[in-house]
């Protein structure tokens, strides 16, 4: 039995005791000043008692002895003994039948609340245990004193007995109805509640599932970004591979390189720099892709600066965080947090740099086999790129002077005198021939002869190109200037400059000085030669022409010549 609810009860029913213990203190004083009659020994005892049912009652309160289920029990039925006592022998006598009654009545019911009847068997036995000792002791009272009417004390006894039996008895009755449709209800409540139980349980396991799916899921999408990127990444360097092997061109390779790696990598800036000479190339070369203006030409000056001092310092890679990408001097004050360089280089030198960066922090960490990639691809490009230069410089390139030759000459000239005729523009030529060239190979060997036409070639290389123009060695000591996009009064200047030039060179050779001279002569399309068939004939007039008139000048076109 859960004794829990008779504590609680038993505690609140000290507070009502200490009521009916003041009340009864109260009756008897009263009852003993206004009749004289009673009998002063009677009140005292009943005083008397009723002092040792509160003072035990506190005693037990205060004590937490109410707390024991046993010992209220015992106590309770102490109490209805002694209170059959009074009845008995002390409270009838002096006529106070309201309180013979009260008082026992509190404490039987106490008793019946601590003993917890739950069951109609148990009632018997506990209301025998209470009544019993009443009944008997009126009994002994109507045969020890026949001159009081005992008998009828008895029949009111008996019929508060019967009527606490059988109110009891009903509320058994009653209880264990209402026990069975709680029971009922409880039961229905447990099933709604193990229902809920599963319910939540099933919820519970809902929950962790969706849990792992949206964790799946979010490794699925990780998963599927990655594998976006890596085609991207993959059909990137297809796309490279495809295109170094289908061209030669390394500006256009480049171009290339570092569009794929701003589309596919979303950087802020992408640059690679290729030094002079590293692919037979006259000139560095810079292809800078970024998304933030100003860089540009900040990147394009500092890339050969930076390149320099990684090789001297023997500094193959080098990756920037933060605040110390600061120390990139075009970084300063922009908002780049990331930066990769690479110093580019195959088995035998560098040959270049590249660079990248991004205001994302930390990206450079990993998953760098992208850039190394197309880094090894940038090698295969550069590689090929060199063999071509050396295919095409044996193909196009004078063997001997570096410069073109004539079959690659006339291709040139081909296809700039189509684009001058489809322009309407000019293009002027001059033919020039070294002076007494012959007496040069005889009075000191064709050795010293091949150094004079080296020197020649070398200087009118750097002289022509700086406007434009391109040359060639014609065939033995004669070489051609070709000047796109000149008419004839400019490209005499130039021709002007070029023969000073030339004129002023003494070649050192053995003990020997050897000087230089030429004769030149130079045409120009369409003011003078209205054929662009016929330009190099009429230079070429106009050079044999110098040489028959006292060599060692520049002969210009007028028209008037017709034939060598």
């Amino acid at each position: 039995m859960d004794t829990r609810p008779v504590f609680e009860i038993q505690k609140k029913g000290v507070l009502l005791h200490r009521l009916v213990y003041i009340l009864f203190l109260l009756q008897r004083v009263l009852l003993q000043m206004l009749q004289r009659e009673v009998s002063l020994v009677n009140t005292t005892i009943v005083i008397a008692i009723i002092i040792v049912f509160m003072t035990v009652e506190e005693v037990l309160y205060s004590k937490n002895y109410f707390d024991n289920v046993r010992c209220i029990q015992v106590f309770r039925y102490v109490q209805c003994l002694l209170s059959s006592i009074l009845i008995g022998f002390i409270q009838i006598q002096d006529g106070s039948e309201v309180c013979v009654i009260a008082l026992p009545l509190l404490f039987m019911l106490d008793f019946f609340l601590t003993m917890g009847i739950v069951d109609k068997s148990k009632l018997i036995s506990y209301s025998a245990m209470v009544g019993g000792p009443i009944v008997l002791l009126i009994m002994v009272k109507i045969l020890f004193t026949p001159e009081y009417n005992w008998l009828l004390l008895l029949f009111d006894v008996l019929i508060i007995l019967v009527i606490i039996f059988f109110e009891a008895y009903f509320f058994v009755e009653c209880f264990e109805k209402i026990e069975k449709q709680f029971f009922s209800q409880n039961r229905k409540v447990e099933d709604v509640i193990e229902k809920n139980e599963k319910i939540l349980r099933m919820q519970e396991k809902v929950k962790k599932t969706n849990e792992q799916l949206t964790l799946q899921k979010v490794d699925l999408q990780k998963a599927n970004s990655l594998i976006q990127t890596a085609n991207k990444e993959m059909m990137a360097q297809a796309e490279i591979l495809r295109y170094i092997s289908m061209s030669f061109d390394l500006s256009k390779i480049s171009n290339q390189i570092t569009d794929a790696i701003m589309v596919v990598k979303q950087l802020s800036f992408c640059g690679v720099y290729i030094k002079e000479g590293a692919y037979l190339n006259n000139h560095a070369s810079y292809v800078i892709k970024t998304t933030i203006g100003q860089l540009y030409q900040k990147i394009k000056s500092s890339l050969p600066e930076i390149y320099e001092l990684m090789v001297n310092d023997d500094i193959m890679e080098l990756t920037l965080y933060d605040e110390d990408t600061n120390q990139v001097p075009f970084l300063q004050n922009v908002n780049i947090n990331s930066v990769y360089i690479k110093v580019l280089r195959t088995d035998e030198e560098t040959y270049g740099l590249f660079i990248i960066g991004d205001n994302r922090k930390g990206l450079f960490k990993e998953n760098m086999s992208f850039y190394d990639a197309i880094i090894t691809q940038y090698d295969i490009a550069i590689h090929n790129a060199r063999i071509y230069a050396e295919m095409q410089q044996m193909a196009r390139k004078d063997g001997l002077t570096g410069i073109n030759n004539r079959i690659y000459f006339n291709e040139l000239f081909a296809t700039e005198m189509q684009r001058v005729i489809e322009e309407d523009t000019h293009m002027s030529v001059a033919l020039f021939d070294i002076d007494k060239f012959k007496s040069v190979n005889d009075t000191h060997g064709h050795l010293a002869g091949d150094e004079v036409l080296k020197r020649i070639a070398f200087v009118t290389e750097n002289c022509i190109e700086k406007y434009n123009g391109f040359v060639c060695r014609y065939g033995g000591e004669e070489f051609v200037v070709a000047l796109p996009n000149m008419k004839l009064e400019a490209a005499y200047t130039i021709i002007e400059e070029l023969f000073d030039e030339l004129c002023s060179q003494v070649v050192k050779y053995n003990e020997f000085e050897i000087p230089i001279s030429v004769s030149i002569g130079l045409t120009s399309y369409p003011e003078i030669c209205k054929r662009q068939d016929e330009l190099l004939k009429r230079a070429d007039w106009c050079m044999y022409y110098a040489k028959k008139h006292g060599r060692h000048q520049i002969n210009v076109d007028d028209g008037s010549i017709e034939s060598i």
